[in-house]
């Protein structure tokens, strides 16, 4: 079977979108990034196999990923109702349980939305896939406010994770972390109305990356601290089974720190459970 791609080299500007949006203004480039920060974002991409213009969507999340040469950390979360399954067609369900309440918490109401480090723009968390790279652009250069390590020893199927946390700011208020398993390289049905990108109606071998596949540490993690020492570093120690479908070498673990009263993410990182 011959594997559909979509990683195009483009991101979307510009953008007026309508629920299971479609871009209308053409794609640009970036330009003059200046990616010698620390800071990294964790763009959520809540998406779904049966929404004809979320592979658009991630092509778009895709790319700032690219341009920003990693400090855009992608997560794929199949959620609403266009991550249902619907057999024959889309027998498969990407979707995890705390994934499904995000989306609810969050209200991102339909496909595809998505959240840049969970922080307001304009009002509003859950925002359209046309705002994802101004969105983006708006907070990439700020200097992080932490700092996050990840070590990951994998056992046959069982993983532990160390997370460690360095606050570069005095910042107030309580903080929590999150910690996920993504796994890349699932090959499935999927919904699409660009033929840019892949066959239409339905790209038949569409790869799916990023894919929230479990939470490690329940819906809204675990306090870090409610009392910000920038002397201090934070150490959390994780153990996860992985599932046997799940192949380790694709495989990632991403940790986040966010405010545990707003959401908002302050410092996200993502490292691959086996060295590459």
């Amino acid at each position: 079977m011959k594997v559909s791609c979509f990683y195009l080299l483009v991101l979307a500007v510009g953008f007026g979108i309508i629920s299971c949006d479609k871009l209308e203004t053409p794609y640009a480039t970036i330009k003059n990034v200046n990616v010698d920060t620390q800071r990294k974002i964790l763009l959520e991409d809540y998406t779904g196999h049966r929404c004809v213009n979320c592979p658009e969507a991630t092509q778009v999340a895709e790319g700032l990923n690219i341009t920003y040469k990693g400090h855009v950390i992608v997560m794929a979360v199949h959620a609403g109702f266009y991550s249902e399954p619907l057999p024959p067609d889309f027998p498969a369900d990407y979707r995890v349980t705390e994934g499904i309440a995000w989306f609810n918490y969050f209200t991102l109401q339909y496909n595809p939305m998505g959240m840049i480090n969970r922080k307001a723009f304009n009002g509003k968390q859950a925002i359209q896939y046309g705002q994802w790279p101004d969105s983006v652009a708006k907070i990439i250069q700020q200097k992080a406010d932490a700092l996050l390590t990840i070590t990951n020893t994998l056992n046959q199927n069982n993983l532990s994770t160390t997370v460690t946390a360095k606050f570069k700011k005095l910042l107030a208020g309580s903080y929590n972390l999150s910690v996920c398993i993504l796994e890349d390289s699932l090959i499935g049905p999927q919904s699409n109305n660009n033929p840019n990108i892949g066959p239409t109606p339905v790209i038949e071998n569409y790869v799916f990356m990023n894919m929230l596949r479990g939470v490690v540490n329940g819906l809204f993690g675990d306090e870090v601290t409610n009392a910000v020492d920038t002397t201090m570093t934070y150490t959390k120690d994780f153990n996860y089974t992985l599932p046997a479908a799940w192949v380790p070498r694709h495989c990632s673990v991403v940790a986040f720190v966010f405010n545990a009263d707003t959401k908002e993410i302050v410092q996200a990182e993502k490292k691959a459970i086996l060295s590459k």
